[in-house]
């Protein structure tokens, strides 16, 4: 059997989680000393949710906020290898051949018009729709100022052009990937994922250029061959980088995050345009002071039956943030998706994309830093959270103003965001643009909260609970 990325010493997840982030406190103990440290691994799994937000919080209020992102990044990758080789914070085998590739042109004029229609009605324009989702709180005040821009700088016609700008999407038949909405507007894409794109290989019309790989990439198994295509594609010109991979279960959100970082800083900076990734609302995020406000007012007004289960405790302890002063992180971890799906959004996403915007590719000591979109994605119902209790949360979120979206409404809005993170003359901050859906403004931890909403999505929709309890 080939061998595939691992963690180093065949530790878990968790275990992983836990020496990474004990590594940062030891290395920074000026930025840490008020934390309380999880005094072993079995503490940690059961803390680690309400940790987090704390350890963040305490990393954002210091002065070496960037150097401990650049320390955890390098951290994690430290733990991961394939077989017998070095981590993958050495760089990839620079020696093995590309995979094989197929390209099917363009034949049709390109253009992509995005379908706007949220919250149950179509929306007549970008504007309309951002002003619409940040008066009810569910995105970032800077999401609003993300879309107009686009909007008034970029779409023609209400559609948007991409001709000629080279794209790889590692990942690209994820349910969160914008790849069909990136070659709808014209862009020449190479999508590498287990299985090729048959639907767009076989479809009439393509209205962009598609390459593809011959058997699938597996990004476990074949990174370095992965990134030796991308060079070859490349062809030395600036290219996008999107990294939507995703699978759960074995430890996989970790281990497929750490591949993709690894691929990434074996890439020559020259042909580096941009880096797209996607957060989760789930992890500790950097808030801003509007939203930390906007969680009080909610808190202020909330409904009496809201307010009656507040005051019981079956709302959780405390605020949705951990605050110093006017920094603050949500506390909007959810326990059941686990620790490694924590550990691949926080180290292998939000910690790297501070790295790559601060410091560039930094295993090579890059003087500058690159252009990464990490915006925020919503929580969106696709098969990755096919669950009884997400789908009853699901049904029972909006009670407590949360909003769950399509997997075409989150492409639609990751994929305008990403573009707009691509071609803004300003470099784009990682997290400042959230399409939280409420979870960020929510008064409430998030994995107490949960319980609330699955209640109330129970009590709506009982055949879920019978789903629950089947054996």
């Amino acid at each position: 059997m080939e061998h595939e990325v691992q963690f180093v010493g065949g530790q878990s997840a968790a275990q992983v989680f836990y020496d990474v982030l004990c590594a940062a406190v030891s290395e920074f103990p000026e930025a840490f000393n008020d934390l309380t440290i999880p005094t072993s691994l079995a503490a940690f799994r059961k803390q680690y949710i309400d940790f987090l937000p704390q350890f963040e919080t305490a990393r954002l209020t210091s002065c070496d906020r960037q150097a401990i992102a650049v320390h955890l990044a390098r951290a994690y990758l430290e733990q991961l290898a394939i077989g017998d080789n070095p981590p993958l914070s050495h760089p990839l085998d620079p020696t093995r051949a590309p995979l094989k590739r197929h390209t099917k042109a363009a034949n049709a004029s390109p253009g992509w018009t995005p379908t706007l229609h949220f919250m149950e009605q179509d929306w007549p324009n970008l504007r309309a729709l951002a002003a619409h989702l940040e008066r009810l709180s569910l995105t970032s005040k800077a999401v609003t100022e993300a879309l107009c821009w686009l909007e008034s700088n970029h779409l023609q016609d209400k559609t948007l052009h991409l001709t000629g700008r080279k794209v790889v999407v590692l990942g690209a038949g994820a349910e969160m990937a914008p790849t069909e909405q990136l070659l709808q507007a014209g862009a020449n894409v190479l999508w590498l994922d287990l299985a090729p794109p048959t639907h767009l290989i076989n479809a009439p019309l393509l209205q962009g250029d598609l390459s593809w790989t011959d058997e699938g990439a597996d990004l476990l198994r074949q990174p370095a061959e992965i990134a030796a295509t991308i060079i070859e594609f490349a062809q030395g010109q600036p290219t996008d980088l999107c990294l939507y991979a995703y699978a759960p279960g074995q430890a996989r959100e970790l281990r497929l995050t750490g591949a993709m970082n690894a691929i990434i800083e074996a890439l020559p900076a020259s042909i580096i345009a941009s880096i797209t990734l996607l957060l989760s609302p789930t992890t500790a995020t950097p808030l801003p002071v509007e939203d930390v406000l906007a969680m009080r007012t909610r808190q202020q007004r909330r409904p009496s039956w809201e307010a009656f289960l507040g005051q019981l405790g079956f709302l959780g302890r405390g605020s949705g943030c951990i605050a110093k002063g006017e920094i603050a992180a949500s506390r909007s971890l959810v326990g059941i998706q686990g620790a490694s799906y924590q550990a691949a959004q926080y180290l292998g996403k939000l910690m790297t994309a501070e790295a790559w915007t601060t410091h560039g590719q930094f295993l090579q000591n890059a003087s500058t830093g690159l252009r990464v979109s990490a915006n925020t994605a919503p929580i969106t119902q696709t098969r990755s959270v096919t669950h009884p209790i997400f789908d009853a949360a699901f049904g029972g979120a909006k009670a407590l103003g949360v909003e769950t979206l399509t997997p075409l409404q989150s492409q639609t809005l990751n994929g305008l965001l990403a573009i707009h993170d691509w071609i803004h003359p300003s470099l784009p901050v990682p997290a400042a643009l959230r399409v939280h859906g409420g979870i960020h403004t929510l008064p409430y931890p998030m994995n107490t909260a949960l319980r609330v909403a699955a209640a109330i999505g129970f009590v709506r929709r009982p055949s879920l609970l019978v789903r629950l309890l089947r054996p």
